[in-house]
């Protein structure tokens, strides 16, 4: 994940323009680390938001995740006229 997306991620999650900022910087300084983000978030007042199944990242305490593989296909929904 870019800074770009951990910055758009936690803005679309209602995370203060400066709080972003400063997790944005942190994850610069030292690396990302989804889980120490997430605790930092929690300290700050906010919802864990990295470790949940919304963005790929599963918790660990999650024990009813199934992680079998699936695909998806877009499926054409235009009319291809044969000529």
């Amino acid at each position: 994940m870019t800074f770009d997306e951990i910055r758009f991620a936690l803005s679309v999650n209602g995370v203060e323009e400066d709080d972003v900022e400063k997790l944005v910087s942190y994850s610069k300084k030292n690396g990302t680390d989804y889980k120490v983000l997430d605790e930092m978030l929690i300290e700050m007042g906010y919802e864990k938001i990295f470790t949940d199944e919304v963005f790929g990242w599963i918790d660990d305490m999650d024990e009813d995740y199934d992680d079998e593989y699936f695909s998806s296909e877009k499926m054409r929904h235009k009319h291809e006229w044969e000529d």
